[in-house]
């Protein structure tokens, strides 16, 4: 076997300078520059949810059709009403009246489901300052969408007939409280859109509220009375411009929110009226523009639909929809 030697000074430069170059360019020199594209950030797989605000069904039943249709996200509206099929009403419950056995059957019931999210009651006055009973029923609600595993809740900032420019601190107040009782349970909170009513006035009551745990769900169609729409006369709402301003609003939100954007309810407007809550038949929303910049922030969570209109047609309003977003998301 021949002997190892030494590497005089020389020697030991002239390799340092291999190493260092082969260091810099990789093992074989320098390697051509790759012309692969950048890869494209991909949404979780549980992207597409809807919930249960389903006229007429009983709450179990209106489960049953978002899972039989396909959608691996539930979001449970939190209507403090009854498990029971409800003629002209959407299901719910009150967390403080169900039994042990009524309990694991929601449980089991949202097994099925990879995420599941929820929509607090908004219809009861939580923001106001003296009123300790719908307090009371918001806090019996957090506490039920932590028993159900809730990821994220929605929260409008003004219910009940309350208004936030007249409940401003003890929104702030109030909302910061919830959002660390959410914390302990697992979950978000996420103000819905539509107070206050202007993409600065939005970033700064959000940056107000000041918690980690706090943050903003993005309704598609609650922009209608923002500032940055005031210049577009009803007249002009299903022209082109009008269409195309209502959507640079949302793009705008999603930029100005980045990482505080949570979550997301997504339906389509009628373009005349700019009446939300459409199944997807009108193409105002332009969801190929807005999933673009989604992507480009790299949105993390979830889009809910929230479709209105009578219960028996729900099923083929939120298949048709379903299908449509699918194919925007696939393109």
């Amino acid at each position: 076997m021949k002997p190892m030697h030494r590497l005089d000074r020389r020697d030991f430069l002239t390799c340092a300078g291999g190493w260092a170059a082969a260091s810099l360019f990789g093992c074989g020199g320098r390697q051509p520059a790759s012309d692969a594209p950048p890869q494209r950030f991909e949404f979780v797989t549980h992207v597409v949810g809807a919930n249960t605000a389903i006229q007429g069904e009983g709450f179990f039943e209106a489960i049953d059709i978002v899972h039989g249709l396909g959608f691996r996200t539930l979001e449970i509206l939190l209507v403090l009403g009854r498990l029971e099929a409800t003629q002209g009403q959407h299901p719910g419950f009150r967390y403080d009246q169900l039994a042990e056995e009524q309990k694991e059957k929601i449980k089991e019931a949202l097994e099925p489901f990879d995420q599941v999210t929820v929509h607090l009651p908004f219809s009861i006055p939580y923001m106001n300052p003296d009123d300790d009973d719908a307090v009371a029923d918001l806090e019996m609600s957090i506490e039920a969408s932590g028993f159900m595993g809730a990821k994220v809740a929605v929260l409008h900032p003004q219910s009940g007939g309350t208004q936030l420019a007249e409940t401003r601190p003890t929104v702030i107040e109030r909302t910061r409280k919830w959002a660390s009782m959410a914390a302990d349970l697992g979950f978000q909170i996420a103000c819905e859109t539509s107070v206050p009513r202007s993409i600065p006035g939005l970033v700064d009551f959000i940056d107000e509220i000041n918690h980690d745990n706090v943050g903003v769900t993005l309704d598609v169609g609650h922009q209608a009375r923002f500032d940055e729409l005031s210049h577009v006369k009803p007249e002009d709402y299903g022209t082109p411009e009008g269409i195309k301003a209502y959507n640079d609003v949302n793009v705008k939100i999603v930029e100005a929110l980045g990482e505080k954007l949570f979550h997301l309810h997504v339906h389509d407007i009628e373009p005349d009226t700019w009446r939300e809550h459409k199944p997807l038949v009108h193409s105002f929303i332009d969801y190929p523009r807005l999933l673009s910049k989604l992507r480009e922030i790299q949105y993390p969570g979830v889009l809910i639909f929230e479709i209105g209109g009578e219960g028996e047609a729900m099923p083929a309003y939120l298949r048709d929809s379903k299908q449509k977003l699918d194919g925007y998301l696939a393109a």
